[in-house]
């Protein structure tokens, strides 16, 4: 594994707000990068790994909105560390939905926090890169779910379930995945689940190779067909996280810009409006139900629109500090 030196990473331990749920997804990121310092590892790392896990864990019990909210609004840092965490936020709270087992929903989780140990120093250069990848680059790609699972057994890890996910967390129903282009029942369910939240989550980072996806509806179309990706589980990633999942910016028929607040309903989620339709800010957040026509969602906005200019304590409570 390249050295983690090699990983641009400017996310540091949170001294403050440790508790709140961002504060928990900010240090749960910083603990991955310390874990994955090549001069760090040690016998100990599949339990360091499952100690962030927890950790995500518990930020999804205590506030599934803003552990996703800060999926959209935290987009510091290094951009490997930041996605994997990311993803695991996603597959947590989709795994929950499935009332998967707690040993199982570990493992996953594990898996989907080290899918990319095998090519770190490359997503980083990625991130970076404006241009489409070079021959070597792709390869490397390719190459990195076999070379992530060779490195972790290396690295003491056991787990079957684990191993599997990270190796086949590439590999597409109709063939055209990789490493080494299982179809269908041939990839795990689990391996499939992380594979669909990896892209989701790519899609919503701000990254030089790629402009970061406004949410919409598009994005869930997308996801649902990507590779042959069946409904079902596509359907499943609507149910959880909403067309217009927590954070995501919007602009409501009335002019009103606000964040969603809320999404347990897929198609007219709570909004906090934040902005009236002059662009002054509100004295205080208003709880709109999108579902009434004159605060329906009429357009979507980028997440940055909204940095420097509000407070998401305001919106979420104390479970947003640090945000």
């Amino acid at each position: 594994m390249p050295a983690a030196s090699s990983i641009h990473d400017t996310n540091s331990s949170p001294a403050s707000s440790a508790s709140s749920v961002a504060g928990l997804v900010l240090h749960a990121r910083f603990q991955l990068f310390e874990a994955l310092q090549a001069e760090q590892l040690q016998a100990d790392f599949s339990q360091r790994i499952a100690d962030i896990a927890q950790l995500l864990q518990q930020a999804c019990t205590q506030n599934e909105d803003v552990a996703l909210a800060v999926i959209l609004h935290a987009q510091e840092g290094g951009y490997g560390i930041r996605h994997a965490v990311d993803t695991a936020l996603v597959v947590e709270l989709v795994c929950r939905r499935l009332a998967m087992n707690v040993q199982d929903r570990q493992s996953v989780l594990s898996a989907t926090l080290t899918m990319n140990i095998g090519m770190m120093a490359l997503q980083e250069t990625l991130s970076r890169q404006a241009g489409p990848l070079t021959p070597e680059q792709r390869t490397s790609m390719h190459q990195h779910p076999q070379i992530g699972r060779d490195l972790l057994r290396r690295y003491g890890v056991s787990d079957q379930l684990w191993l599997d996910c990270v190796l086949q967390h590439h590999e597409l129903p109709d063939g055209s995945g990789y490493p080494v282009h299982l179809q269908g029942e041939q990839i795990c369910f689990e391996a499939r689940l992380i594979g669909l939240a990896d892209r989701y989550c790519a899609m919503l980072t701000q990254a030089a190779w790629r402009s970061g996806s406004v949410v919409d509806s598009a994005l869930f179309r997308t996801l649902r067909g990507h590779g042959g990706a069946d409904a079902k589980l596509g359907r499943l990633f609507g149910d959880t996280l909403g067309l217009y999942p927590p954070g995501a910016v919007v602009r409501l028929a009335n002019g009103e810009v606000g964040v969603v607040k809320r999404s347990s309903n897929e198609v007219a989620p709570l909004i906090a409006a934040l902005f009236d339709p002059a662009d002054q800010a509100l004295p205080e957040p208003i709880e709109r139900d999108s579902g009434d026509a004159q605060y329906a969602v009429a357009d979507m906005l980028e997440p940055a629109v909204l940095i420097g200019r509000t407070r998401f304590e305001q919106v979420w409570g104390p479970a947003a500090a640090g945000l």
